[in-house]
């Protein structure tokens, strides 16, 4: 369990975000990869995924990257239901929802609110597409505790956010990332989320924008590319697409170039990935061509994506879903990444 908890804590420290529904599969892509092999490549990275799910519908022993998992496969267009994949995806909510416990918690063995974070977005992107009423009351009692831990008492720096434990007195980006999506997409499915939770959100992250551009992990800190990639979708997904905070986060990004296996590799391609297809135009495309040949050089044999620096405990299930979750960004399913 310290093991589990240390390794949620070491990826913390640069991260954030995500988001909400589909509708109903579609085999085609919806934008042009920068690179030709990509569908081929997403593809085979399903095949090594599908191979990963237990008996018990988990993907893996923590509860967190059995979320991601799921999460990857609604990207593709999998609909929970509806199908192979789609009961796949039903499988995997079932045993996070037999994971919740009494207080609307979902924090599994090991990574606490993070966790939660990632459970809960899940919850509310399945709530949207399937309208399942035991996935709809385990999304509220998600949410509830969500409140609950924004209400905690805190210094005027961190009032608004999140951090690692429920009751904890302070906040950092990456799991404020977490929380104010699975807000949002919450509330888009009917959730009452108060307006002035996600505004109090929204202020905190804005506190956490570095001076010279990008965001550090708690106010007052240095930029890194995931940490900025989370402040930035955070902004976008509450409709600051044109905030200037989210301008010099993509400025920062295009001036420090990322090259592969750096340490958290993984959440930085995909919170800046993110990031950048909302800014579209030249800042995606500088983007997309150098993510696309990153993942389609690294990718191994058996279609998984090779675990990188401070990454290992989540296994070749979290670094595949990581990289897919990435690319399937071109295909559209999920709106609450639509221009």
């Amino acid at each position: 369990m310290k093991k589990q908890t240390e390794f949620w804590k070491v990826l913390i420290a640069p991260l954030c975000a995500a988001t909400v529904v589909v509708s109903s599969f579609v085999a085609t892509s919806a934008e042009k990869a920068a690179f030709p092999g990509v569908d081929r490549a997403v593809e085979r990275g399903f095949e090594f995924l599908r191979k990963q799910q237990k008996d018990d519908g988990s993907f893996h022993h923590n509860s967190a990257v059995t979320g991601l998992a799921a999460m990857a496969f609604l990207a593709r267009g999998y609909v929970p239901g509806s199908g192979p994949d789609g009961e796949r995806v039903e499988r995997a909510l079932k045993h996070i929802i037999s994971e919740q416990a009494e207080d609307g918690s979902i924090l599994g063995r090991g990574g606490r609110m993070y966790g939660h974070g990632i459970c809960s977005l899940l919850l509310a992107e399945a709530a949207g597409m399937s309208k399942n009423d035991r996935v709809m009351a385990a999304l509220r009692k998600a949410c509830e505790l969500i409140l609950r831990a924004q209400a905690e008492p805190k210094s005027p720096q961190h009032t608004g956010g999140w951090r690692y434990e429920p009751r904890s007195r302070d906040s950092d980006i990456s799991v404020t990332g977490w929380q104010l999506l699975a807000l949002r997409a919450a509330k888009d499915c009917g959730v009452k989320i108060p307006s002035e939770a996600i505004e109090s959100a929204v202020g905190f992250v804005k506190r956490c924008a570095a001076r010279g551009g990008g965001f550090s992990y708690q106010p007052g800190g240095g930029p890194g590319h995931a940490r900025t990639g989370c402040g930035m979708v955070s902004l976008q997904m509450c409709g600051q697409y044109d905030a200037p905070e989210v301008r010099r986060g993509a400025e920062w990004i295009r001036s420090h170039e990322m090259n592969w296996g750096r340490e958290h590799f993984y959440y930085a391609i995909y919170y800046v990935t993110q990031a950048m297809y909302q800014c579209g135009g030249d800042d995606w495309g500088w983007w997309q061509s150098r993510l696309e040949k990153m993942l389609l050089e690294h990718q191994n044999g058996d279609g998984s994506w090779p675990t990188t620096g401070g990454e290992g405990e989540g296994g070749q299930v979290y670094s595949t879903s990581m990289a897919l979750l990435a690319l399937c960004v071109q295909y559209h399913y999920l709106p609450a990444y639509q221009r």
